[in-house]
Order: C-alpha cells, then sequence, then structure tokens
C-alpha cells in the first residue's frame, strides 16, 4: 500500500478540522463585514451573498470529509461478530444499497469456527441435544461449502425439527420403559 492508502483516516480528519475552521473563520469575517457594511452603509447585499455562499460551500465540504472519514473508520474498526448484528445489516443494505458498499453485514458475520464454538458451547450448557447439534453443524457445513439444499433435501428448520422430535420420541420411550 501507499503513503495515502495507509493514512487516508488521517487526511480526512485533518480535512475535517480545516474545513471546520474554515467555516468558522469565513462566518466570522461574514459576520464582522456585515456588521461593518451597516454601519457605514455600503451595499449589504454583495457582502452577505459573499458571506453566505463561501460558509455553504465550506460547510459542504466540512460534512463531505466528515462522511468520508466515517467509513473509513468504520472500515477500519474491529467490529464484533454477531448474527443478529449480520442480519440487521444486510437487511438495512438491501432497504438502502449506497451502503451496500461499506459491506457492514459482511465485518459482522460471525466465523464459521465461532459458530461451531457457540453451537459446542451451546450443546455443553444442555440447550441443544445430540441430534440437534448434528443437524446444526450439518447445516453450518452445508453452508460453509456453498453446499446448496436440493429439491429432494430437507431445509435447515425442517432438519433441526426432525432431530427435536426424535429427541422428544427417545425421552417418551424412556419414560414407557420404566
Amino acid at each position: 500500500m501507499n503513503w495515502v492508502a495507509e493514512n487516508r483516516h488521517l487526511l480526512l480528519f485533518a480535512g475535517v478540522v480545516l474545513t471546520t475552521l474554515g467555516t468558522a473563520g469565513v462566518a466570522i469575517v461574514g459576520l464582522v463585514a456585515t456588521l461593518s457594511t451597516l454601519v457605514t452603509g455600503g451595499p449589504i447585499l454583495g457582502v452577505v451573498a459573499a458571506w453566505v455562499l463561501g460558509t455553504l460551500v465550506l460547510a459542504g465540504l466540512d460534512v463531505l470529509c466528515l462522511a468520508a472519514l466515517l467509513s473509513e473508520l468504520a472500515s477500519r474498526a474491529s467490529l464484533p461478530e454477531s448474527q443478529r448484528a449480520a442480519d440487521f445489516f444486510h437487511r438495512v443494505e438491501s432497504a438502502v444499497p449506497p451502503l451496500a458498499s461499506l459491506e457492514l453485514g459482511d465485518r459482522f458475520e460471525p466465523s464459521v469456527e465461532a459458530r461451531r464454538a457457540e453451537l459446542t458451547e451451546r450443546y455443553v450448557d444442555g440447550d441443544l441435544s445430540e441430534a440437534e447439534l448434528e443437524a446444526e453443524l450439518q447445516a453450518l457445513l452445508n453452508e460453509a461449502d456453498g453446499t446448496a439444499v436440493g429439491p429432494d433435501e430437507i431445509s435447515r428448520e425442517d432438519a433441526v425439527q426432525a432431530a427435536e422430535r426424535r429427541a422428544r420420541d427417545d425421552d417418551r420411550e424412556v419414560e414407557t420403559e420404566t
């Protein structure tokens, strides 16, 4: 990477600072010029027009620099992995297409290893049965491999429901034996 790409966030920060100071300076000078024109009785329209135009141009540049800085910081941020956040940002990106370039949904997407570890933890805690764990892991592996579910195969939700039914049936058999 070149120096500009590596330090883009610092350059954008400097741009925000400079345009903010410039906007404030032009606004103050314009206010003083307008007041002096009012006191001396000169033509005020040209002074006010220049003041307002200069302030608006610099304020617009300030907003652009700030938006670019926030976008750069968001792209560099180390974000926590969360499937809920990833799903939320994917929905937002599909609703507002310009936000798709930020790829926030992908940044929040947990890795396959993190999702596998979460499933294992849920199994150890007793939240999942062995059959449910196997179904979830198989669905996770299919998703990671990009394996599409064919029309003759069951969906992930169906696999989980089938695993839950098998677990309930196993529990009933144990109860009837005792």
